[in-house]
């Protein structure tokens, strides 16, 4: 008898969603499902560079072929994807969330509740949040791959993560300035000199090709990789710089490595580097927000209102002599400073978040073999 089919979604807009997926996925494994990757964009192309599916396809969810392949599965389970997961009750099929950003939505979406399991991973907030759910969801440690720390004589580049990162405009639309704000600071602070020419910056292939023209001869590496090099690269850095990503910092706080922000990209990172700073595991950051005090971006915001605010906080500053020199300053910070305390403190936050999460999540999946 073949085995049942899982189709695995994420959101499409960045790797995070994705790149917890493909540990879900790796992980199912050890059952016997046969999983397909159905999506488009950032998320299929992360999918594309791995092993962790049976199958990819590539198809909208309004394609026959999506319709199709949802009407054969025993189940879909939704990294955050909403459109694959609606299209999925609406043929009531099984369905499964997992979510990251569950402490910062203005609402929990009416699909994610309407789940068989509605995973939530832990975070600041998290807990006071569920108790406002009428369904409480199940809450679960980091949705990441378990890796160890290495020694740090194996331990030698600056890398330095955009994450997905689609094109130059995808942060802003229609502006690649973020993307040269990020690196032209990089190159004016001694970062580059300081790690030697051992600089690697990770981000989606348009973003890496954009990034390459502009800055040949710069002694800084541009890649996009795939999911195993990423952890490569990540395992064995001296020193990570990130945007404040959720997946991609909870992957580095769990190697320990020590782990500064860049300023955020979008709402979601605004938030998460805050909420970060307060815990203090979030030293020589530059937010945006220290130069606009009192700017009004809100904690649960809706998508309309929310999405304009941060793009023009950021388009106000990103070309700005006192934007470029607090980030000067904040890179400064990241050399002189106790690197192995800030990975020390780091490392602790990530074990207060508890057990990995996959673990659980591939046990409830568990219940369609």
């Amino acid at each position: 008898m073949p085995p049942k089919t899982l189709v695995c979604c994420a959101a499409s807009f960045s790797y995070g969603p994705a790149s917890k997926l493909l540990v879900i996925a790796e992980a199912v494994g050890s059952l016997e499902l046969r999983t397909v990757f159905l999506g488009t964009g950032i998320a299929h192309e992360l999918a594309a560079r791995t092993f962790a599916f049976d199958e990819i396809v590539c198809a909208a969810p309004d394609d026959p072929l999506a319709r199709s392949l949802v009407d054969a599965a025993c189940a879909l389970v939704s990294l955050m994807d909403r459109e694959y997961l609606c299209l999925a009750q609406e043929r009531s099929k099984p369905t499964y969330v997992a979510d990251s950003l569950f402490w910062m939505r203005d609402r929990t979406p009416a699909a994610f509740l309407r789940a068989r399991r509605y995973w939530v991973q832990d975070f600041v907030g998290v807990p006071e949040r569920v108790t406002e759910t009428p369904s409480a969801p199940t809450v679960v440690g980091p949705i990441v791959r378990p890796m160890s720390p290495v020694s740090d004589t194996d331990r030698r580049n600056l890398v330095v993560s955009l994450g997905g990162c689609e094109s130059p405009l995808s942060a802003i639309s229609g502006d690649s300035s973020y993307f040269d704000f990020v690196v032209g600071g990089i190159l004016r602070s001694d970062l580059v000199s300081a790690f030697k020419d051992q600089v690697v910056l990770m981000a989606g292939s348009r973003c890496i090709e954009y990034l390459a023209k502009r800055y040949p001869g710069s002694g800084i590496a541009f890649v996009s990789a795939s999911p195993q090099e990423a952890a490569s690269l990540l395992e064995t850095a001296a020193m990570v710089l990130t945007a404040p990503g959720l997946t991609t910092s909870l992957e580095c706080f769990q190697l320990a490595v020590p782990t500064f922000f860049l300023p955020p990209q979008n709402y979601s990172q605004w938030w998460i580097l805050k909420k970060l700073r307060v815990k203090g595991v979030a030293g020589c950051s530059f937010h945006w927000e220290d130069l606009l005090p009192g700017y009004p971006v809100g904690e649960r915001m809706s998508e309309e209102v929310r999405v304009p605010l941060v793009r023009s906080a950021i388009q106000s500053l990103v070309r700005e002599e006192r934007a470029a020199r607090a980030f000067g300053e904040s890179l400064a910070g990241c050399l002189s400073c106790d690197r192995k305390a800030v990975a020390s403190k780091q490392r602790d936050f990530f074990d207060s978040l508890g057990p990995n999460g996959v673990s659980r999540i591939v046990g409830d999946l568990a219940e369609l073999c």
